[in-house]
This record gives C-alpha cells, sequence and structure tokens, in this order.
C-alpha cells in the first residue's frame, strides 16, 4: 500500500515537472524564432535582400546565378541558412531538428533588387489547413516565413544525422512541409486529437514590417 501511494505521489509531481519543461522548450523555441526573425531583417539591412534557404544542409544558402538555387512557383523553400547569418546558435531547435525557412524569392535574388513597388509577397499563414481562403489567412502577404517542427519532428531535417524526419500524419503538419504558399499557425494539440497532432512553432516576417525597417534605415526606397 505505502509503495503505491508513493508511486502515485511520484506521478503526480512528475506530470506538472514535464509540463513545465515542454513549456520552457516551447516559449524558448519562440524566442529563437523572434531572434531569427530580426536577423533576417538584419541581413535585409546590411545586403538589399534576404537570404535564400540551405538546401543542401551545409547551414549556408544555396544561390546559383543571382538567385535561390531551389525555386518552386515564386518561392524558395528549405531549412534556415544559419551559418550564412551568423546563427550558430540557431543551427537546429531544441529537439535537435533544423528550422524551415521559405522566402519568396523576389526579395532574395541579387540581380534585380526588390523596392517599395515590389508588392509580390504571398505567403501565407492559416489557422487551420485549407483556410486562407475568404479572409481567414493570419497572413497573406509575408515575405519570409520561419519555423521549428516542434517535439515530434515530423518532416524535418535532424539537425545531427541530415536526414528527413518520418512525415506528418496530420493536415495541418503536412501543410508545413510541401513547400507551396501556405502555411498553418495554431494552437497545439495532441495525438489522437480531433483537430489532429500539431505541435508546430511558426512565425513569418510580414512585407510591410519589412519595408518599415528599411524605410526607417534609409535603404528605401
Amino acid at each position: 500500500m505505502a509503495v503505491f501511494i508513493i508511486a502515485l505521489l511520484l506521478g503526480s509531481i512528475l506530470v506538472p515537472l514535464t509540463t513545465q519543461v515542454e513549456q520552457r522548450q516551447i516559449s524558448g523555441t519562440e524566442r529563437t524564432l523572434d531572434e531569427i526573425r530580426e536577423v533576417l531583417v538584419g541581413f535585409a539591412l546590411v545586403n538589399g535582400y534576404l537570404p535564400c534557404p540551405d538546401t543542401d544542409n551545409d547551414g549556408a544558402e544555396n544561390v546559383t546565378a543571382n538567385r535561390c538555387s531551389s525555386i518552386s512557383g515564386s518561392r524558395s523553400h528549405g531549412n534556415l541558412p544559419f551559418a550564412t547569418l551568423g546563427l550558430a546558435a540557431a543551427q537546429y531547435d531544441v529537439w535537435g531538428n533544423r528550422f524551415r525557412y521559405a522566402v519568396r524569392e523576389d526579395y532574395a535574388r541579387r540581380d534585380t533588387v526588390f523596392s517599395l513597388s515590389t508588392t509580390s509577397a504571398d505567403l501565407r499563414v492559416c489557422p487551420v489547413q485549407g483556410s486562407c481562403g475568404g479572409g481567414q489567412a493570419l497572413t497573406s502577404s509575408a515575405v519570409a516565413v520561419i519555423l521549428s517542427h516542434g517535439k515530434n519532428g515530423y518532416g524535418a531535417t535532424s539537425g545531427i544525422a541530415g536526414t528527413t524526419n518520418p512525415s506528418a500524419s496530420s493536415n495541418d503538419e503536412l501543410e508545413n512541409t510541401d513547400a507551396d504558399r501556405d502555411f498553418v499557425h495554431r494552437t497545439h494539440s495532441p495525438v489522437g486529437s480531433s483537430a489532429g497532432e500539431y505541435d508546430d512553432i511558426v512565425t513569418w516576417l510580414p512585407l510591410y514590417s519589412l519595408f518599415n525597417r528599411m524605410v526607417a534605415a534609409g535603404k528605401l526606397p
């Protein structure tokens, strides 16, 4: 009986501790994403364009003939070029996976640098997969999206092995791996929930936030 009571007490203590650890990991990742976004702005202030994604897992952006090496539908997807940005601390998230990074290619070109008249930013962040129509998008004019695939890491590139983790099973997490213009940012939900498992952590760089910072710094128009 005493052993049962002790086990019960330990269980009641360990569950809240586990929850606290996970929340600290999430909060820390959110802060890292905020820092990455600021560094992206700083990179644009210095260079006049945003970096291209890292598509060969060496930490450096991949550029071919003044344009991102991998382009699909005027957008380039890959991993965060942490070495190009000088962000060794953002080599991977707290779960050991690379941060995903997507950029509207017009804002990463070197042969035609963007200006205030470049308003083609069209990366969208949705509250649910397939819900970006009808004015429901959280943003429909992001120039870049940065995300962590969370604790489950589905669809991410392992920061240690360099291999791609297993694919997600939920539509919302799959949306964050399919290399189109749409991403999902919503409240986390566990395995088995009616909404489907979701633990991705997403942030983005809005077009006019970038313009505002560059105008304030005298880099535009």
